[in-house]
């Protein structure tokens, strides 16, 4: 029998295991490595809110052949002795004479030593010949070093019988590294609990009874990125509209049920300081550690974050918040996207256009000293300042020639607003080069006559009267003389072109040796140019 102080300490609720609902979709090659490690001391499941991970310990439980107890912790168990007082009950709920030793020792006046306590938990499971099952849900609630500590020694010398199992949102303080090490733990994380395609399917199917062709299925497994919960609030979404059309599911996914849930489940929660550091970064796609200190400055308003980003990053893994490397060296990290979406839902509630543009502008910096040029681009384009894109490319492009990186030098291009490139001839001249490349000749015609035109516009000392786009505009005319069989004026154009362009603009330079090489064949004098 448990003694009065911890009947009365107890929320007999708590030890029901949770039932399977009827629209669980049973996962296969998930419960066979479950029951496959089963002699294993511990198996860890972990993963952000909503993937599922209870339902499947439980629908493991329901097909076990052996005993199993559940023990749902919330925040108010984060002690001790209630934390100990709800694990030997549910092992009493098994074997009813087991752990009576220790549960004394936890119903004294003076509560013993961790190492006490440990020591007499290990005896007495030890006795146990049974193998069984226990179950300890949403252990992310638990923040006491003592309960940590118990549960290290327990699975220092792990008792024969025992097979624990910690679900939760993150990984416990408990020696993980080593328990992998000795093959002493079964892990199961967000990236194995994302639904596949067919599992998405199979779902929508019995939630809500319809039917899905395998492209809808594919854009909503790709949208949802296998989170569970944000298909079911989808589902729930549509179905509460009174419309089924399979069509519909995909915008669901970011309507307002799945953004309450995420508010309420996982952003609310968080500290004053690390939701300032959150919102700081929804504008990123992609984040690293230095990414986020540029962007969320220490102490500087309205985002007072008082951690590096490498502490920010360490914490984000720590907490599993809809966390996703990108990477083997784990070095870039995205958030799953419907999660980014609330931030900057978020972000946008709580500061100014002004404010958010600053954070643009500050990952716009960022990007561009460390040679991102495309991500510094949009950028410093959400940040309102289109001129310093402009200059960015312009500055840039000659670098991606130089590689033949043509592809890239075309992105950045029609990243910018079509007006600015149409105004800007050191933008031109590198479409013109584009152009060349391509062989679209009339292209290339069409921004050496805007060039031109802007040109005799202009104001002296301003657009190409700069020295290096007048020496690759004379290099574009070249081309042109020497197209139309001009050879005496493309000679001429390619003499002044290679004097006007800076050495370190090698692709340029090269073109124009050839277009002079030419011009040399075409009038006659080849043994000149190739001296």
């Amino acid at each position: 029998m448990v003694g009065k102080t911890v009947a009365e300490s107890i929320i007999r609720t708590k030890m029901h295991r949770p039932p399977v609902g009827l629209d669980f979709v049973s996962r296969p090659r998930l419960l066979e490595r479950l029951e496959k490690y089963r002699q294993r001391p511990l198996t860890l499941v972990t993963a952000p809110a909503g993937y599922g991970k209870s339902m499947l310990v439980s629908n493991w439980l329901e097909a076990c052949d052996c005993p199993s107890a559940w023990v749902s912790l919330d925040k108010n168990d984060n002690n001790l002795p209630l934390f100990l007082s709800y694990f030997l009950s549910a092992v009493q709920n098994m074997f009813p004479d087991a752990g009576r030793k220790t549960l004394a020792m936890v119903n004294a006046s003076s509560l013993p030593s961790v190492s006490v306590l440990a020591g007499s938990f290990l005896n007495e499971l030890e006795l146990i010949e049974q193998p069984f099952i226990l179950v300890l849900d949403d252990y992310h609630h638990i923040q006491d070093e003592s309960v940590h500590e118990l549960l290290i020694q327990l699975l220092s010398h792990p008792p024969q019988s025992l097979h624990l199992v910690l679900v939760g949102r993150r990984d416990p303080a408990l020696p993980i590294f080593a328990l992998r090490a000795k093959g002493q733990v079964t892990e199961i994380r967000t990236q194995e609990l994302r639904f596949t395609k067919a599992e998405t399917a199979e779902f929508l199917e019995q939630f809500a009874g319809i039917e899905i062709n395998p492209s809808t299925a594919g854009a909503l497994e790709e949208k949802i990125e296998g989170w569970v919960t944000g298909l079911r609030l989808a589902a729930l979404s549509m179905h509460h509209r009174g419309n089924l059309d399979p069509s519909l599911l995909e915008p669901q996914v970011d309507a307002q049920y799945v953004m309450e849930y995420l508010f309420n489940e996982v952003f609310s929660r968080q500290p004053p300081e690390v939701s300032q550091y959150l919102l700081g970064t929804a504008i990123l796609d992609r984040f690293c550690g230095p990414l986020c200190e540029a962007v969320c400055v220490p102490a500087a308003e309205p985002f007072t974050c008082e951690f590096g980003g490498w502490e920010f990053v360490a914490w984000l893994k720590k907490e599993n918040l809809f966390l996703i490397s990108l990477d083997p060296e784990k070095r870039w990290f995205r958030f799953h996207h419907l999660f980014q979406k609330l931030l900057f839902n978020q972000l946008k509630r709580h500061c100014s256009t002004e404010e958010i543009k600053t954070l643009h502008a500050q990952a716009g910096a960022w990007f561009f000293e460390n040679d991102l040029i495309e991500e510094s681009l949009r950028h410093t384009l959400a940040a309102g300042d289109a001129e310093t894109a402009g200059s960015l490319v312009a500055r840039f492009g000659h670098q991606l020639m130089n590689n033949q990186q043509w592809l890239r030098l075309e992105r950045c291009l029609n990243l910018l607003p079509r007006d600015q490139v149409q105004r800007d001839p050191a933008l031109l001249v590198l479409e013109a080069w584009l152009h060349h490349v391509r062989q679209n000749l009339s292209g290339m015609a069409s921004c050496s006559k805007r060039i031109e035109t802007l040109n005799a516009a202009s104001p002296p000392d301003t657009y190409v009267n700069l020295k290096y786009v007048q020496g690759h505009f004379e290099a574009i005319l070249a081309f042109q003389h020497f197209m139309a069989a001009e050879g005496e004026s493309a000679l001429a154009l390619c003499r002044r072109a290679l004097k006007g362009i800076p050495r370190h603009h090698k692709r340029a330079r090269l073109f124009a040796d050839i277009f002079q090489l030419g011009a040399y064949q075409m009038t006659g004098n080849l043994e000149t140019g190739l001296s």
